[in-house]
């Protein structure tokens, strides 16, 4: 049979044990270069073809499970690199920890395309009437959706760099989020850059489909009306970036300097024009309990009748319960007037299972672990919409970042990516949160220590931003929200109804004709 598709002809060999997998591990890789902050979408087109190939020619479903598992570590080990700069941070100096361990990530990580791949062979060794050349593009898009969900939830779950990413470079193609999340997002995603195998004509199709998606995101982004109660310019925000390094921070005689810092960036021409002062996750290089003295010197960055809203190290005064991270509000007195705990701990980088069982160990990772927070909460403060405050790592989880009740009116994320340094992490972070505020079509304002700092509107655009290890501040208005999307709405549900709707695709009897000398699948 000829092949005549070319991006087919990379891939199409004989490929069988070590062979394939090694060329799955490149594929994979090569797929990791278009997500940000690079975006070569070509290579996500050969990546996801040749995925796509290698299971179809695969003999059984385990080589296809194993060839997926190889394709979803290269793909994780490029786009996670980033995860080792943390471990040559001083004073958690463990670089010899570091290659393994990320390794081990990645080889973790590669097991949910390896479960999409196996689990989509088997069904057609046992259907073999699901396989053909629409009907294996539509079944692989699903089971790789629920991969991809499930890389989001399974021991706490780590959705960085979903497929839908790779759209971010042009934010109306991110738009298609505010109805079905970027789980959903992703599946689209993976129909448009495999659809090359299929054919030219189908590869055409899928072209245009992304035109017409992008005006609709276009035409979305220029006429949905604010939400209700929402105003053109919404009160004035001071968003402070400190850009301290990560291993100066914690020094116990650096704490006063930099909280000194702290305040005099936000008291700079303008403060007396502001609402609101944000600073980043763990500003203040400290442990801040009830009547802390630092309290009196935060408080000078306090605008009149405004507020302090900043990422801090939170204790309640008694040792035994422990420390927690948190986002503090704090007004002109001193006064914390309401907090957030963190929900959602990174796994052994802030938070360590049975820490308190295992105390000699939780000093591995510095300074030891967390307590976690008991529930997402949305605050609301006189003069002020209410927001939903989400710390760091908690902005990467789709339908996980406001809290319960009424609908909050913006989202601010704190953030500390100074252990990331110049690596594509801080980039790809700055995606999640933009994707986060189209899917809830609220606003963002985010602070983070050495950048990115933003302030996002509902639909994912960066209308001001702090770059990379920039020390400064920004001002800016804070956008209005948009009306509930879907997704925020009925969040997942969403997504399964697009499943279901793959899936009736999938299992009805009929299917397009296939003309005759063309390769199927």
């Amino acid at each position: 049979m000829a092949v005549r598709h070319p991006i087919v002809m990379i891939v199409a060999m004989d490929l069988r044990g070590w062979r394939a997998s090694g060329a799955a591990f490149v594929a994979g890789a090569l797929a990791a270069l278009a997500m940000p902050p690079l975006y070569w979408l070509p290579l996500a087109v050969v990546g996801v073809a040749a995925f796509v190939w290698l299971w179809r020619t695969a003999p059984t479903p385990r080589s296809a499970l194993v060839r997926g598992w190889a394709w979803g570590t290269g793909h994780f080990a490029v786009g996670s690199y980033w995860i080792l700069e943390a471990f040559f941070v001083p004073p958690a100096d463990f670089k010899l920890l570091g290659p393994p361990l990320v390794a081990g990530l990645a080889v973790v990580l590669g097991f949910f395309p390896g479960v999409a791949a196996g689990a989509a062979r088997a069904l057609v060794e046992r259907w073999p009437w699901l396989d053909g050349r629409y009907r294996g593009l539509v079944l692989l898009a699903i089971t790789w959706t629920v991969a991809e969900w499930l890389r989001g939830h399974v021991f706490t779950g780590f959705p960085w760099n979903p497929l839908g990413h790779v759209w971010a470079f042009a934010t109306p193609l991110l738009q298609g989020a505010a109805l079905v999340g970027v789980y959903g997002l992703g599946t689209l995603t993976f129909l448009v850059l495999a659809a090359p195998v299929a054919g030219w004509r189908t590869a055409m199709v899928a072209l245009a489909a992304v035109g017409v998606a992008g005006l609709a995101g276009e035409q979305t982004m220029t006429t949905t009306a604010p939400a209700e109660g929402s105003t053109a310019k919404g009160p004035m925000v001071r968003i402070v970036q400190p850009n301290i390094a990560q291993a100066e921070k914690w020094r116990p005689e650096n704490g006063a300097r930099q909280l000194a810092e702290l305040v005099e960036l936000s008291r700079r021409p303008g403060f007396d024009k502001l609402a609101i002062v944000v600073w980043p996750e763990t500003a203040p290089a400290m442990v801040i309990g009830p009547g802390s003295p630092d309290l009196r010197v935060m408080a000078q960055a306090v605008p009149p009748d405004g507020y302090l809203l900043t990422g801090a190290a939170r204790s309640d005064g008694r040792p035994e319960d422990g420390v927690w991270n948190s986002l503090l509000v704090v007004d002109a007195n001193g006064t914390v007037l309401d907090h957030y705990d963190k929900v959602h701990l990174v796994p052994l980088g802030e938070y360590i299972p049975f820490h308190r069982q295992l105390a000699p160990v939780s000093g591995f990772i510095g300074r030891g672990s967390y307590e976690e927070g008991h529930s997402r909460h949305t605050i609301e403060l006189p003069g002020l919409p209410a927001f939903s405050p989400v710390i760091c790592f908690e902005a990467i989880f789709p339908g996980a970042v406001t809290g319960p009740g009424e609908r909050a009116r913006w989202l601010l994320n704190v953030s500390n990516d100074a252990w990331f340094g110049l690596t594509s992490g801080p980039y790809q972070h700055l995606v999640s949160a933009r994707v986060r505020a189209i899917e809830e079509g609220l606003p963002m304002v985010r602070s983070t220590n050495t950048g990115i700092s933003a302030v996002i509107d509902a639909y994912g655009r960066v209308l001001a931003s702090l770059g990379m290890q920039q020390k400064g501040f920004i001002d800016h208005a804070l956008p209005p929200a948009r009306p509930a999307t879907p997704y925020s709405r009925w969040g997942d549900g969403t997504l399964l109804a697009l499943v279901v709707l793959l899936g009736v695709m999938l299992l009805a009897r009929t299917s397009p004709r296939i003309p005759d000398g063309h390769n199927s699948l």
